[in-house]
Parts: C-alpha cells; sequence; structure tokens
C-alpha cells in the first residue's frame, strides 16, 4: 500500500512538474507575439499616410488611398486593440490548469497578429508604390517636356532633311505635345492609375516619331541627291556613248531611266505618308536597278577594246582551220580509195567543214555590223569568245582524224609483211609432215590445217581488194596468229608422237618372244599406226605394256628424244604457259 501511494505521488509531481513547464512555454510564446505586435507599432504607417494625403490624389489613385487609409484604421483601431486584449487573457490564463483551452487562445492570437503584420506590409508596399508612382510620373513630365523641346528643335533645324515629310513628323509631335499636357494634367491631380495609361501611350508614339526622325533623312537623301546624281550621269553617259556608235542591244536604257525617274519621284511621296519601312524597300529597288543600268553600259565599253582586238585572229583562225580541213577531206578521199575508213572519218570532216562555214558566218555578219557601226560590242565579243572555243575543238577533232588515218599505210605493209610470214610458215609445217613419210596424216589434223590454210587465203583475198577495211584486216591477222601458233603445236605433238610410238615400237620388239602381252601390244600398235594413223594412241598402248616389262623404260626414251630434239615435253610446255598466264 505504501508503495502504490508513493507511485502516485512520484506521478503526481512529475504532472505537475509538466504542467508548470508547459505554462512557462506558453508564457514565452505570449512574449514572442507581444514583440512581434511592438514592432509593428515601429512601422511609420501614420506618417507615410500623411505624406501620401499631401500628394493631392484623385481619381482611383484617391480611392486606392482611401482604402489603405481604412486598412490604416483597422489596424489601429480593432486588430491591435483586439491583440492586446488576446495576449492579456493569455497571460493569465497561462497560470490556470485548462492546458487544451490555453493551447487553441494561443492558436488565435498567433493567426490575428501574422495577418495584421501582412496587412502592415502590404498597406505599407502600396503606400511606397503610390509615392514612387507620383514621384516617377513628375520626373517623367519633366523628361518628356525637354525630349518634345529636342524633337521641335530638331524638326525647325533640319526641316530640310525630312522634305515633305515634314507637316506629318510636325503633326505627329503636335498630337504628342497634346498628350503631354493630359498626362500632365493628370498627374498635377494625381490621378496616377490614368496618367500611367497616358504615359504607356506616350513613350510608344514617342519612340515611333523618334525613330521616324533617324529613318526618314538618309532615305530622303538618296531619293533627292544620290539617285537623280545617278540617274543624270547614265543619261549623260549614254548620250556620250550612242554618239560613239555603241550599241545596247535589246536594252531600252532611255526607257529604263525614265522609269527609275518616276519611280524616285512616287517614293518620295511614300516617304512623305511616313512609311520609312516601305521607302527603303522601294529604295533598294531603285539601287538595284540603277547598278544594272550601269552594268550594261559598261559591259559595252569593256567588251569594245577586246572585239577590236580579236578581230584579226579569229579571221586567221577560221581561215586557218577551213584551210586544214580541206587538206583533210582531200587527204581522207585520197585514202578512201584504197582503204575503208570504219570510224565515219569522212562523213566527220564534212561536218566540220559545214560547223566551220557557219562560224565564219557569223564572223562576216559581225565584221558587216562593226564597219555600219550597228553592232552591240559585248554580242559580238560573246560570239568571238564560242567561235575561239569551237575552232579548238575542230582542230582536236581534225587532229584525232588524221591521227586515226595516218597509220594506214604502215599498217598495210606491215600487214602483207606478216600475212607473207603467215604463207611461209602454212608451208613449213606442211613440209615437216611430209618430210616424216608417215603413212598417213589424222583426219583431224588435216581439217584443222586446212581451215587455217582457208583463213590465210582469205586474207590474202581480202588485201587484193581495191579498198582495204585495214581494221577488219588486223581482227584477222589476230585470229590467224593464233590459229597458227595452235596448229605449230598440233604439228609438233603429231610428229613427237608419231616418231616416239615407232621408237618405242622397235624397242618392243626384243620382248615379243618371251612376253605374249607386249607382242600383242606391238601388234595393236602398229595397226594403229600403219591403217588408222591414230599415233598418239599408238604411243600409249605401246608405253603401257612397256613400262610394266621394264619400269621407266618409256620415260627415258621420252626424254632422250626431247633433248634430241631440243624442245620440252608437252606436258612442261602447258605448266610454262599456265605460269606465264598468271
Amino acid at each position: 500500500m505504501l508503495v502504490v501511494l508513493i507511485g502516485i505521488v512520484i506521478i503526481a509531481i512529475v504532472v505537475y512538474i509538466g504542467i508548470l513547464a508547459y505554462q512557462q512555454r506558453i508564457r514565452r510564446q505570449v512574449a514572442t507575439l507581444a514583440e512581434k505586435k511592438a514592432s509593428l507599432l515601429k512601422i511609420p504607417l501614420a506618417d507615410e499616410l500623411h505624406l501620401v494625403g499631401q500628394l493631392s490624389l484623385t481619381g482611383q489613385s484617391l480611392e486606392q488611398f482611401e482604402a489603405l487609409q481604412s486598412d490604416y484604421d483597422e489596424i489601429t483601431k480593432h486588430r491591435l486593440p483586439r491583440i492586446d486584449d488576446q495576449l492579456t487573457e493569455l497571460q493569465k490564463a497561462s497560470r490556470g490548469m485548462n492546458l487544451l483551452q490555453l493551447r487553441q487562445d494561443l492558436a488565435k492570437a498567433a493567426l490575428l497578429v501574422d495577418q495584421t503584420d501582412e496587412l502592415v506590409q502590404t498597406v505599407q508596399s502600396k503606400l511606397a508604390e503610390l509615392q514612387e508612382i507620383d514621384k516617377q510620373h513628375r520626373q517623367a513630365v519633366h523628361d518628356l517636356e525637354q525630349k518634345y523641346q529636342e524633337l521641335r528643335k530638331t524638326l525647325l533645324a533640319k526641316n530640310f532633311a525630312f522634305g515633305p515629310s515634314i507637316d506629318g513628323l510636325e503633326e505627329q509631335l503636335s498630337h504628342l505635345e497634346d498628350n503631354f499636357d493630359t498626362f500632365t494634367q493628370l498627374t498635377q491631380e494625381g490621378d496616377h492609375e490614368r496618367a500611367s495609361d497616358v504615359l504607356s501611350q506616350l513613350k510608344e508614339d514617342t519612340s515611333a516619331l523618334e525613330n521616324l526622325l533617324t529613318a526618314i533623312p538618309p532615305l530622303y537623301k538618296d531619293l533627292t541627291a544620290i539617285y537623280p546624281d545617278q540617274l543624270k550621269e547614265l543619261q549623260s553617259g549614254y548620250q556620250q556613248l550612242k554618239a560613239q556608235d555603241f550599241q545596247f542591244s535589246d536594252h531600252d536604257i532611255p526607257g529604263s531611266i525614265q522609269e527609275v525617274t518616276d519611280q524616285v519621284k512616287d517614293n518620295v511621296a511614300t516617304l512623305a505618308a511616313l512609311r520609312p519601312d516601305d521607302a527603303k524597300i522601294i529604295n533598294e529597288r531603285i539601287a538595284t536597278r540603277i547598278d544594272a543600268l550601269y552594268a550594261v553600259m559598261q559591259k559595252e565599253i569593256d567588251a569594245k577594246g577586246p572585239v577590236e582586238k580579236n578581230l584579226d585572229g579569229v579571221a586567221k583562225f577560221i581561215a586557218h582551220a577551213q584551210n586544214q580541213n580541206h587538206t583533210l577531206l582531200n587527204e581522207l578521199d585520197r585514202l578512201s580509195q584504197n582503204y575503208t575508213l570504219d570510224h565515219q572519218e569522212l562523213e566527220t570532216a564534212r561536218e566540220l567543214n559545214e560547223q566551220l562555214r557557219n562560224i565564219d558566218g557569223v564572223y562576216q555578219r559581225d565584221v558587216q555590223d562593226l564597219t555600219g557601226k550597228s553592232a552591240t560590242y559585248s554580242v559580238v565579243l560573246g560570239h568571238q569568245e564560242q567561235q575561239q572555243k569551237d575552232l579548238h575543238q575542230i582542230e582536236e577533232q581534225q587532229a584525232q582524224i588524221l591521227k586515226s588515218v595516218a597509220g594506214l599505210a604502215d599498217e598495210e605493209r606491215q600487214a602483207r609483211e606478216t600475212l607473207r610470214q603467215f604463207d611461209f610458215k602454212l608451208h613449213s609445217l606442211r613440209r615437216q609432215i611430209e618430210n616424216l613419210n608417215l603413212p598417213g596424216v589424222p583426219q583431224s589434223y588435216l581439217d584443222y590445217f586446212f581451215v587455217v590454210r582457208d583463213e590465210v587465203e582469205q586474207l590474202v583475198t581480202d588485201m587484193d581488194q581495191p579498198q582495204i577495211d585495214m581494221e577488219r584486216i588486223t581482227k584477222q591477222l589476230l585470229i590467224i596468229q593464233t590459229d597458227l601458233d595452235t596448229l605449230e603445236e598440233k604439228t609438233n605433238d603429231l610428229m613427237d608422237s608419231a616418231e616416239l610410238a615407232e621408237q618405242l615400237i622397235q624397242y618392243a620388239n626384243r620382248y615379243q618372244t618371251s612376253h605374249e602381252d607386249v607382242a600383242a601390244a606391238s601388234q595393236q600398235a602398229a595397226e594403229l599406226f600403219e591403217k588408222q594413223h591414230e599415233y598418239s594412241q599408238a604411243l600409249e598402248t605401246i608405253a603401257t605394256v612397256l613400262d610394266k616389262v621394264e619400269p621407266g623404260s618409256y620415260k627415258r626414251l621420252e626424254d632422250a628424244y626431247y633433248e634430241r630434239k631440243g624442245r620440252q615435253k608437252p606436258a612442261e610446255r602447258d605448266a610454262a604457259e599456265t605460269t606465264k598466264k598468271k
């Protein structure tokens, strides 16, 4: 029981200490709110209201000031006293035990202090804004008054630089000054809301007028001084050039000068209407047209010297090309009697001749126009430059044609010599076969031999024609050379097979009585050799059986044979050819 009582006492003591601590905390928070409320009293709202009240505000500005004064009354007459009452009550209640109510009352008091502080800050800020707006407007009155005086002085002192635009500029300035008077009156009356609207428009209109004063003078100077002087210079230059018999083809320079002159006058009116952006665009077009007129005239001036300098050179160039083409045609005509011209050389030369005739025709007309003082120099110069280019191309074509036909006679002589060698070779191969006194020649060899012989005979016939096609002859020579090389290989193979077969058949006689297979192979090989004339098969038949009876005998006899002949074996020859091709 005693323990329980001690525990209750301890708990009671702890609760009591907690209550005291909470009360102390509440009192500190109340003191903090009191300090914050005291700081609000230090803000000189009354003084600031008095200062703003002396501004003689009207209109919306006055309404705003009166609303701020009402807010001030709300702060001083209601909110601050209510804060004092709540803080006093809280101070008293902090000694009581109703902690929940105490907490709620503290929250209400804190909210009231914060709201009052926010309202004070708002009133102070808006009062400062009213003072600043009044200050700015009065400064604007001073600044704009000076600016308009300067603009008026500029218009008076430099009215010559604005030309017919001066009336519109002065009208805009007068309108600005009227609006300025309105702004000044509203500022003096203290109606700053309406004054702000007027000031915004004044600034925009003043900036626009200043831009006009900057943009118009250079444009007007171009229209009244620069362009007219240039047009006069163009007119004078045109008359001088015409007096010197210059022509300008399809360019109507006087008409163009008049058109630009009218455009200048029209653009002065555009500038007078205070449309500098449009006037600037038109000025750029005028400048471009003037530059183009200068360029047309300068082009003819620049062309005259080269035209006169080129006349003699072009004439000589044309004459030289014509003479060269005449010589070329004669040579081609002569060659065409003996040779076929496969690449239209004669037709091309005739086309070149026609081109030269046209070039000379244009040149002669230009000379007539120059003599008659009706030529446009730039046009003639263009003709001369094209003529020189075309003549160079013609000369190159003439040279190519001459090069292509120049070697026809040499080619013919070389072809006849090669043909003679072919014929000699063909007869030589035939004699080699005949000298072997073979019982006969394989039909396949004879067929190939006669094909090559016919090719050679056909080439002889083609070479004996009145008109030789050297391109075709050259192709035939290449074909025959290849076929003749093949015939030579076939001839060597035939002779080698026949001679080796004959040697091996004789060598095999020593084994006929002792080896029946050798006797049978010898008889078969003799049949192939004597009656069927298949020498390679006869060689293979006897060689195969001999290698069985006497291994290596065939290779020994074969090596000795080719060493005696001084030639490679067919297999070695083929391998060498393959390596060479690779």
